[in-house]
């Protein structure tokens, strides 16, 4: 998946250690989650006033209980402690929502409590070996389909936002967007790919210096000034590091060797770093984003999932975004 962030780029609005006061419009979620590194869940929803609330769970016994609130219908992402996505939905005020996940099948697809989560799930299950496979243009073939066929259905919209990996192809994005009825987008869902939208916008303008930690270095600044450079964001879950560092020497062929090569992990666990270097031959400097996908140094790019592959110019400016 995508990392959607949902391998998602959020703004966080607040961070709370505790959970939210119950009115009658709430919509709860009841979880269980085994195997969980930590005793925590962050999780992330798209309130009534467009902005993106996110806050962290204690759980109890691998359990929690948490309570929201949107009028209309909105995304809502659940992630354990080392950022992985557990869990996806929609939901809005007067849902009871249930998440069970052993912590291995991420995300978990036995979630319950509306029928528009369901049919969503259902579309993951009917396509497993697509999804399984991190099949990312089979998927958006898919996702396209759907639209065509059905652009009277909410689902449409979800998957849009959720799970379609070209957001960073703006005037596409609007042009399936725009075809989709109006009662089908949901005011907190668009404003999802409305930030979406805005945010790719700035990257695709200029990479400034990024200060990350450098193998066996220390942080230092890598600068993308001066000299065409190509940078390929990574996380030790994706399933093709390999075919992506085979796309990203023939996509740095052309240049010869007149092109920097920045490889970034983009994951909070660095335990496999060392072995994943030495295993995949790849000749660029080696470089670890502490925060993950959501590192402050990484903000005004928007990484909706990995393997990322971005290309700039001698002058910063970004020329290629790939996903693989």
């Amino acid at each position: 998946m995508k990392p959607i962030f949902l391998t998602l780029s959020l703004a966080l609005i607040t961070l709370a250690l505790a959970t939210s006061s119950c009115t009658d419009s709430d919509f709860t979620i009841k979880g269980q989650i085994d195997n969980a590194p930590d005793k925590f869940v962050t999780i992330a929803y798209t309130g009534d006033n467009g902005n993106i609330t996110q806050r962290v769970m204690i759980t109890e016994g691998n359990q929690f209980n948490f309570k929201g609130t949107s009028k209309q219908y909105t995304l809502l992402w659940i992630w354990d402690a080392n950022n992985q996505l557990i869990a996806q939905m929609v939901v809005k005020d007067g849902d009871n929502m249930t998440v069970k996940s052993d912590g291995l099948r991420v995300p978990t697809t036995d979630v319950k409590g509306n029928d528009i989560t369901q049919q969503w799930m259902k579309f993951r299950k009917d396509n497993n070996n697509i999804f399984d496979a991190s099949d990312y243009q089979a998927i958006d073939r898919l996702i396209e389909q759907q639209i065509a066929q059905h652009p009277e259905q909410l689902l449409s919209t979800v998957l849009l936002v959720a799970e379609y990996s070209q957001l960073h192809n703006i005037d596409k994005v609007k042009k399936l967007l725009q075809t989709i009825q109006p009662e089908a987008k949901p005011q907190p869902i668009t404003a999802t790919i409305d930030y979406l939208i805005q945010h790719n916008k700035a990257t695709q303008g200029i990479i400034n210096n990024i200060t990350l930690y450098k193998h066996n270095k220390g942080f230092e600044d890598l600068n993308v000034m001066g000299k065409p450079t190509a940078i390929l964001f990574w996380s030790r879950s994706d399933k093709n590091r390999k075919a992506a560092i085979d796309t990203l020497n023939n996509i740095t062929h052309a240049y010869d060797d007149n092109i920097n090569i920045a490889d970034i992990l983009v994951d909070t666990d660095t335990a496999q770093w060392a072995r994943n270097i030495a295993t995949n031959a790849l000749t660029a400097t080696h470089w670890w984003a502490p925060g993950g996908i959501m590192d402050p140094m990484l903000k005004n790019i928007n990484i909706q999932h990995t393997p990322m592959i971005l290309v700039t110019d001698s002058t910063a400016h970004v020329k290629l975004i790939k996903y693989l």
